[in-house]
């Protein structure tokens, strides 16, 4: 050890700090579902080039840190996911951790400390069961939702209460009248004959001595509600159910527990009907008076029957779905006195309203995405979703809103009987509370707006579970789409807790041959086109979500620990995708999707692409076995490393030998070669060179569906061709981005064409699948980040970054900022006379590589880049 070494050793970072402390769960509840969780922070500093080169954990009982236990120093210069240092917790355990980190000035002061919670972590803890009423089971259609209650006396004041609650459907709960929280549609959509997520929340402000009344009214939600656009019901239960555990600590130390178990009654109320795609049926006049408060008398009401406690049950640990952003419309009055609404962008929701009116009078609320030639909803492209909600008032002004179900629309429609006035309207829109991390924006309005229009996409899509889209009778987890988009995901919003959970259902629903779901959660999804498709799995691009997911969500994250998680599942497709290739190393004896929704495919056969189904597919094997080798590497498997990476060579060899001239002739077939290393060294140049010329050949218009979209752009200006990269960016002209900008898009299209140049939808054609929020096409949003600003991760986590600024076409400035896991991160460029000047800030911990855009250089080299900001001038490079 030299001498610097030494004294940093025993020397202090007095401007530096460890803040942020957190684990991988991301719910926001009082508790954790990890009995070992994974521990991060972030560094703050009063001075530049800071890098952490070690860190110490402590763990203990109290804030004092009197019997705190170390992990000891650890050699390490990540401040992400590092393993829990102490004995892993029990059931309902509380622990406080700290940590310190060395610099190269010595050791910080200790962090403030974190508290962690363990969740009920094993099915003995729960001595609830589920509660239903039996006259609401075997229900073949939508029906009146379920009231539960149940009274229980509490002899002292509570000082500490603890509620664990799910269902089998979706559950509102209150305590004494009011909601134990304001999170929507919980428990959310998993593999529920495998996994049931409950919530942890802290009540004890709700409770008081004496009697208190806990109850919930159950929807049926997505385990009883329809699903698909067979719209079968009852896919995983024919009753829904509550399952609530109530445990309280009293000022005298007594401890009561109340359980969902017999001693509950149950009873029907106004919600006639909610149903997730048609919507929400409420008679006020049927409300029961004060069902939800102590004194009530259920003496009628029925008593409920107990099931099995479900398996799988553990705690959610990514954000719930709540109401994150309120809207105030445009509203017009038509003819026949219909209140037209325009929440002016796409969104997910629904309207919220103030009412009026005698008892018996109605309002009925329709949704649309889009009007019709004139000027009303458009609802034929929702198939078979009515999209609608109906309010019978029961004669006092009151406030409006549906329950159990959610709509995708900018415009509604609203109709009241006579007498009703509707007093006020807003939009409430509904997703799950991620965090908002990357924002962009450029010199160019349209791109900042297709942006906005990805960004709504993302919102108005990942409910509960990352969706195709949010309005029709589908709105499933389909693989392909996450696929495509997973990287704009995880640098748009904090992604990962919320993937992580939807991943875990896909390794439980991969087949045992290692088949991926086109849905995940899987439901029977019936024909497709092609007829021939085997939909028990296994479509090339959809079940790559299997290895792309998980590695996006490691190089945006950094999480070795979720990977290792996710690593069987990885392997398991790609050996499923080995067993399917033939003699000749490429896999073309299956139906497939294929480029799905092709721009050139007709509207009535979207699989039918320009760019051949089987070399797309190969191309993917060869892109998943190097993925895998990616992963494999980083969690020391290095035999599989090997092997992984020789089966990408040999497969790409493969591909290229049979289909390397066809790939030439489309975008797909090039991105797909260049990005996925499918064309060899030496033709590399000459294919991009193809490219470029194919997309000036088409004047800029975009020729690829949702597998070569994403990588069409970044194998444009990786193999050089910036210009051609921005002429595809900026064609205004159909099909392209910014056209469905110049049609008024406020969210992402299913279609290139949605709208034709004429302005009509062409629903005879298109009408099974015309969705005006659909990310796929979003991932474009991954190149504005990387390319355009020029902010991206070089290696897992942001740990460094490559600030690679490319300017192009008219653009005059760009910037991006994305939150990492060591803080915010930015670039910002403008171009003024002969001068590009970029400013980049990197957060303390990383470091960063600056590359120059070609035609600019710097009056001095620059490589390496510290912590903090740094501000660079170019100049036009000489020619020589």
């Amino acid at each position: 050890m030299n001498t610097s070494s030494r004294t940093a050793l025993h020397a202090t970072d007095a401007a530096t700090s460890a803040v942020g402390l957190h684990t991988e769960d991301d719910s926001g509840l009082p508790a954790t579902p990890y009995p070992a969780p994974r521990l991060s922070w972030s560094l703050t500093s009063e001075r530049a080039d800071v890098l952490q080169h070690a860190y110490e954990i402590q763990v203990s009982t109290d804030l004092s840190f009197s019997d705190s236990s170390s992990g000891g120093v650890v050699e390490s210069d990540t401040v992400t996911d590092h393993p829990w240092p102490a004995e892993p917790l029990r059931s309902r355990e509380v622990r406080y951790w700290r940590v310190r980190v060395r610099t190269d000035l010595g050791w910080t002061d200790w962090s403030e400390p974190a508290r962690v919670e363990a969740a009920l972590l094993d099915d003995e803890d729960w001595t609830a069961r589920p509660v239903h009423l039996p006259s609401d089971r075997g229900r073949t259609s939508p029906g009146p939702v379920p009231l539960l209650r149940r009274e229980f006396d509490l002899p002292a004041e509570p000082v500490s209460a603890r509620l664990y609650v799910t269902s089998l459907g979706v559950h509102r709960t209150a305590l004494n009248g009011r909601p134990v929280s304001d999170d929507l549609l919980e428990p959310g959509w998993t593999s529920y004959p495998n996994r049931l997520l409950y919530a942890t929340y802290d009540v004890t402000a709700l409770l008081r001595p004496g009697t208190n009344a806990l109850s919930a009214a159950v929807g049926d939600g997505w385990y009883r509600g329809h699903l698909t656009w067979h719209k079968n019901r009852n896919v995983y239960g024919d009753t829904t159910a509550l399952l609530a555990q109530l445990e309280v600590t009293l000022a005298d130390g007594t401890e009561v527990t109340v359980v969902t178990d017999d001693r509950w009654k149950g009873g029907y109320g106004g919600l006639l009907a909610t149903d997730l795609y048609d919507g929400c049926e409420h008679d006020l006049r049927h409300e029961p008076e004060c069902w939800q408060l102590r004194g009530f008398v259920d003496d009628d009401w029925e008593q409920v029957t107990a099931l099995p406690l479900p398996r799988g049950l553990t705690q959610r640990a990514h954000p719930p779905v709540r109401v994150v952003q309120v809207i105030r419309p445009e509203q017009r009055t038509l003819p026949d006195g219909t209140i037209a609404v325009d929440a002016g962008e796409n969104i997910t929701g629904w309207l919220r309203l103030r009412a009026g009116g005698p008892a018996g009078g109605t309002i009925t609320v329709r949704h649309a995405e889009v009007l019709d030639g004139d000027g009303r909803l458009l609802t034929s492209i929702l198939r078979g979703a009515r999209a609608t909600d109906q309010y019978t008032l029961a004669g006092d002004p009151t406030r409006l809103r549906p329950e159990f179900t959610f709509h995708g629309f900018r415009y509604a429609e609203i109709v009241a009987s006579p007498g009703v006035t509707v007093e006020a309207v807003e939009v409430e829109v509904v997703a799950s509370d991620l965090r908002r991390i990357g924002e962009f924006h450029c010199s160019d309005e349209h791109v900042n707006t297709l942006y906005a229009n990805v960004v709504r996409s993302q919102r108005g899509n990942f409910l509960a579970v990352p969706t195709d889209c949010p309005q029709r009778d589908e709105r499933l987890g389909w693989t392909g789409d996450i696929m495509a988009f997973a990287p704009t995901a995880c640098a748009t919003f904090d992604s990962a807790s919320f993937l992580d959970s939807w991943f875990t259902d896909l390794r439980i629903e991969q087949r045992p041959d290692g088949a991926v779901p086109l849905v995940v959660p899987d439901v029977p999804l019936g024909e497709l086109p092609p007829a021939e498709l085997p939909h028990a799995g296994g479509a090339a691009g959809w079940g790559d979500a299997a290895t792309v997911v998980p590695a996006a969500l490691f190089e945006a994250y950094g999480g070795h620990g979720m990977l290792a998680r996710h690593y069987a599942a990885m392997r398991a497709w790609v050996g499923f995708t080995v067993d399917h290739l033939d003699d000749d190393g490429t896999w073309s004896g299956n139906a497939q999707l294929g480029d799905w929704l092709d721009p050139a495919a007709p509207p009535e056969d979207p699989a039918r692409a320009t760019t051949d189904s089987g070399y797309v597919a190969t191309a993917f094997v060869a892109h998943s076995a190097r993925l895998l080798a990616d992963a494999a590497r980083e969690l020391g498997h290095l035999d599989d490393a090997d092997r992984y990476t020789d089966l990408h060579r040999r497969t790409a060899e493969a591909a290229w030998h049979k289909w390397g001239d066809h790939a030439r002739t489309t975008q797909t077939g090039c991105a797909l070669a260049l990005e996925f290393g499918i064309v060899p060294a030496a033709e590399r140049a000459d294919v991009g060179k193809a490219l470029a010329g194919l997309v000036r050949a088409r004047g800029g218009r975009i020729a690829t569906g949702f597998l070569g979209t994403p990588f069409v752009l970044p194998a444009l200006t990786g193999t050089g061709h910036t210009d051609e990269a921005y002429q595809l960016l900026l064609n205004p002209e159909c099909p392209g981005w910014l056209y469905q900008v110049a049609r008024g898009a406020t969210t992402m299209w299913e279609r290139w064409d949605a709208i034709q140049p004429d302005g009509s939808i062409d629903v005879e054609n298109a009408g099974m699948m015309l969705s005006f929020n659909h990310y796929a096409y979003g991932a474009v949003a991954a190149w504005l980040y990387r390319s355009v600003a020029g902010l991206r991760p070089a290696s897992p986590g942001y740990r460094t970054l490559e600030i690679a600024p490319r300017p192009g076409a008219t653009l005059t400035s760009a910037e991006a900022s994305i939150t990492t896991p060591y803080g915010p991160a930015s670039v910002a460029w403008s171009i003024s006379g002969d001068t590009l000047t970029v400013k980049a800030v990197l957060p303390p911990g990383t470091t960063g590589l600056f590359s120059a855009p070609d035609g600019w250089r710097c009056a001095e080299a620059v490589e390496r880049l510290g912590s903090g900001s740094h501000l660079l001038a170019l100049r036009p490079a000489t020619r020589s």
